[in-house]
This record gives structure tokens, C-alpha cells and sequence, in this order.
């Protein structure tokens, strides 16, 4: 009688442990709903965006507000950078 009472405790120990393991954690509930996030690598060097993420506070301008709700980078004050330079006048034509 003994085997089977610590038997039966065993698994439901072992049960318990395996759906606590299963189970994802519940995201921690705070007032304001999370932003989606932003790519801070693409924010221009020194731009307000930028001085905004130092202070650790998202930038307030409308239009770079608009684009954090998309989780994108506002065009407008980050401007994307060339792919390549244009090729000079002098330059050999490649063929």
C-alpha cells in the first residue's frame, strides 16, 4: 500500500511538472499596450530619433510616432541611405 501511495505521488509530481513546463508564460500586463519595436539601427546619427532613444523615451513627432506604431522608422526624419554612389562623368561606362 505504501508503494502504490508514493507511486501515485511520483506521478502526479512528475504530471504536474510537465504541464508547468509545457505551458508559456503569460506576458506581464502593464497599462499601456507594448509597442511594436523599431529598428534603432536605421535612426540618422544625431537625428531626433535617435536623441530620443538615448534618453530612453520613443520620439514625439507625429510623423515619427505614426511610423513607430508600424514598427518602421519615420522617412521623413531617418532618411535611407544610397545603395551605391552614382558614377562619376569620368568614369569608363562597364559594359
Amino acid at each position: 500500500m505504501k508503494n502504490l501511495l508514493r507511486l501515485l505521488t511520483l506521478v502526479a509530481v512528475c504530471s504536474s511538472l510537465a504541464i508547468a513546463a509545457t505551458t508559456p508564460a503569460a506576458p506581464a500586463k502593464k497599462d499601456a499596450p507594448a509597442a511594436p519595436a523599431v529598428d534603432t539601427s536605421k535612426f540618422k546619427t544625431g537625428g531626433c530619433c535617435e536623441k530620443a532613444d538615448k534618453a530612453g523615451k520613443p520620439c514625439a513627432h507625429p510623423c515619427c510616432v505614426k511610423a513607430a506604431k508600424d514598427a518602421k522608422v519615420c522617412e521623413k526624419c531617418n532618411p535611407a541611405a544610397k545603395d551605391a554612389p552614382a558614377p562619376s562623368k569620368d568614369a569608363p561606362a562597364a559594359k
